[in-house]
């Protein structure tokens, strides 16, 4: 953990839907013209952004905004950011969604910052030693959202992030490696690694696995069709599949 010679801030991104459009889950034809494929879904934007001095005037202002008019808002993300130095872009050192309605929905606390003011230090614990199973909202199977910076995805839940106990496990055996090196697993284990599919100009349907950050994986905000769930059900069977025969294609465990 590195020593604290900086001074958090905490920049709140506020998302909405497309005032301009009626929210869908959809494969965009257009888009499939243009790149070759669509993944169902539905576009959003940063409509505001705030920077505030603590976490506490960040979350007063999403209560404010979710009890004036939510009915575009899709949520917040609250990022604790240094001040007093460089950082590589994208990197935080705390990321927290809020749903529309002010809600908390889910935290990661591992930061991810190693490189500040030209120097190579650690802010913040930027280790990751696992979840309470108990807590986390989600199950194996269950389809979810998947929130990025302009665009909300439909997926399905294949592994939970790993346990607290598995975490331990895994510090143990590598304690001689950590003096070594950067503290590792770090936030890119804090993930569920979901199972999504792309329809292609033929029709035809691509299913893939990707690794999500907790805190963008969201609980589906509108009605999800019969169709669009068989066929992420469909998705997930035919990778499980692959996976059995093919272990080396599917890293979605720690690899210690």
């Amino acid at each position: 953990m590195g020593t604290k010679k900086y001074k958090s801030i905490f920049i709140l991104r506020v998302y909405q839907y497309d005032p301009f459009d009626i929210p869908k889950y959809r494969i965009n034809k257009e888009k499939i013209k243009r790149q070759g494929s669509a993944k169902p879904g539905f576009v959003i934007h940063e409509s505001e952004m705030g920077i505030f001095e603590s976490l506490a005037q960040a979350e007063r202002q999403i209560k404010k905004l979710s009890k004036i008019d939510n009915q575009f808002i899709y949520s917040f993300l609250v990022e604790e950011m240094p001040m007093g130095g460089t950082f590589y872009t994208g990197d935080a050192l705390s990321r927290r969604r809020y749903l529309k309605d002010g809600k908390l929905w889910q935290k990661s606390a591992a930061s991810e910052i190693r490189h500040f003011n030209g120097d190579i230090v650690e802010l913040g614990d930027t280790g990751f030693y696992g979840r309470d199973l108990k807590e986390i909202p989600f199950k194996e199977g269950d389809i979810v959202e998947v929130a990025d910076r302009d665009f909300v995805q439909l997926a399905i839940i294949w592994k939970l992030p790993p346990s607290i106990e598995r975490m331990e496990e895994i510090w143990k055996r590598n304690s001689a490696f950590r003096k070594k090196m950067a503290p590792y697993p770090d936030e890119s284990e804090d993930v569920y690694t979901t199972v999504f599919y792309k329809v292609d100009k033929n029709g035809e349907i691509d299913p893939d696995i990707i690794n999500f950050a907790v805190v963008d994986v969201l609980p589906t905000s509108l009605p999800v069709s019969r169709k669009v769930a068989a066929e992420l059900r469909r998705s997930l069977k035919t990778i499980q599949e692959k996976c059995g025969q093919y272990e080396n294609e599917c890293g979605s465990d720690i690899p210690f």
